[in-house]
């Protein structure tokens, strides 16, 4: 097709849509990435999980410091260990019981710490503390008798029941994570069940306990 002199043909430019985006790349080919060296995947699998992994941490020990601690702790292990993790796509579950073991090292420390009358390592700050700021009154001053409630648990007790209704973990990750039996995790989180609800009315969304 023949132009006229000084003209050209424009060009319609269109663009792009989110449907024309590359999609994220899952855990898998992040974990394959680490595994080949590539700090982009590192940075990129940190940023995803990182808000999980330390909201989770923060509540199972009461304290924004400590759980930034375990958050740190809990991907050196991981970066460190990612040949071992045999399922790739798995890598949430799988970080998620290596912060919940570090979270029951730190426990154990902190029981030692108390033993001894040391200085206590952990902050001491209640669940009510934690919780959304639009939250009502009621719904605090029923966290903090839960808070009071789970204080006095055995610490698998306690654990198993805040990742099971807390962190809303399946059963299988508990189990994974405490390292024990799926009917062992069962028995925790009943025991911790009954001891909650004898100081606790919990409601369904009718509003019925």
């Amino acid at each position: 097709m023949a132009l006229a002199h000084g003209k050209h043909p424009r060009l319609a430019v269109v663009p792009k849509t989110s449907s024309d985006r590359a999609p994220a790349p899952s855990d898998a080919m992040l974990v394959a990435g680490i595994r080949a060296g590539d700090g982009a995947c590192k940075a990129r699998i940190y940023i995803r999980h990182v808000n999980y992994i330390a909201g989770m941490c923060t509540r199972l020990l009461r304290s924004a410091d400590a759980g930034e601690d375990v958050v740190q702790d809990t991907f050196v292990i991981a970066f460190s260990k990612i040949a071992s993790l045999r399922d790739p796509a798995s890598f949430r579950g799988w970080l998620a019981s290596i912060a919940v073991r570090q979270v029951r090292r730190r426990l154990a420390r902190e029981r030692l710490r108390r033993l001894f009358r040391l200085d206590s390592a952990l902050g001491d700050v209640p669940l009510d503390a934690l919780g959304r700021d639009d939250l009502s009154a009621e719904i605090r001053s029923d966290l903090a008798a839960l808070d009071i409630v789970l204080q006095t648990l055995p610490v698998n007790q306690r654990l198993a029941w805040m990742l099971r209704y807390v962190e809303d973990e399946p059963i299988d990750a508990i189990a994974e994570s405490c390292r024990c039996s799926r009917a062992t995790v069962k028995r925790w989180i009943a025991a911790a069940d009954r001891r909650v609800r004898e100081f606790v009315c919990f409601q369904d969304n009718e509003g019925k306990p």
